[in-house]
């Protein structure tokens, strides 16, 4: 299992957000998790990627107690294990797509020329070898989102979060991702969790369940 996750529970103030939540994913499958807007779906999204810590319960990543960790080391391991791909690109307007890319690579020390190199590899696959000096506000939603999957790839993590991947997007654009995620899923043997609100893109995935008021059903 690549995420083991047993009985968590978060709450903000007074407000019960995640009620005792469970889930497991196996190796390269993709897990899709719907659901109406406060559930709960990104708050369980941003505790699996280590981003939030739970009030209880138990989250394993590729069998590491995350809870075990202290700050330094669950920031690298996160950088390393977990990739993250978010409904508005978040990428940086003064750096061009390669530079964007190669972030998470130089945060975890690797050499520049390294990083430089599997960028190009990243963008090359994804299409963009002719976008590389080109800038956020150059570029489509579409080609702006596959920028963010190249620098969810950047160190080749085994895990990756993607919290409405296509929320941002047109319908074409959105099924174009939809295809690039499952191919990314069987050329790398990776892991998905996908928060989502496109039921088209959740019946695609290997599995999916629907989150109600803080459980998953």
């Amino acid at each position: 299992m690549i995420i083991e996750a047993d009985d968590i529970f978060k709450k903000f103030g007074t407000l019960e957000v995640l009620k005792g939540v469970g889930l497991q994913l196996e190796r390269g499958k993709i897990l899709s998790i719907i659901g109406k807007s406060g559930s709960g779906k990104s708050t369980l999204l941003h505790i699996l990627g280590t981003l939030d810590t739970c009030d209880r319960g138990r989250l394993l990543i590729d069998n590491q107690d995350t809870s075990q960790l202290s700050k330094n080391a669950i920031s690298d391991f996160r950088n390393n294990k977990i990739g993250f791909i978010f409904q508005f690109h978040h990428l940086l307007d003064e750096f061009n797509a390669m530079e964007n890319v190669m972030i998470p690579a130089l945060i975890g020390k690797k050499p520049v020329a390294e990083a430089r190199e599997n960028a190009l590899e990243l963008l090359n696959l994804l299409g963009l070898g002719d976008r590389i000096d080109h800038k956020p506000n150059q570029m489509s939603g579409g080609e702006q989102q596959r920028v963010a999957v190249a620098r969810a790839l950047i160190n080749k993590p085994d895990l990756i979060l993607a919290d409405e991947p296509t929320g941002n997007l047109d319908s074409e654009s959105s099924q174009q991702l939809h295809n690039l995620l499952f191919d990314l899923r069987d050329r790398f043997n990776l892991s998905f969790v996908i928060v989502t609100h496109n039921e088209e893109l959740a019946r695609m995935s290997d599995r999916y369940l629907t989150m109600v008021d803080g459980v998953l059903v």
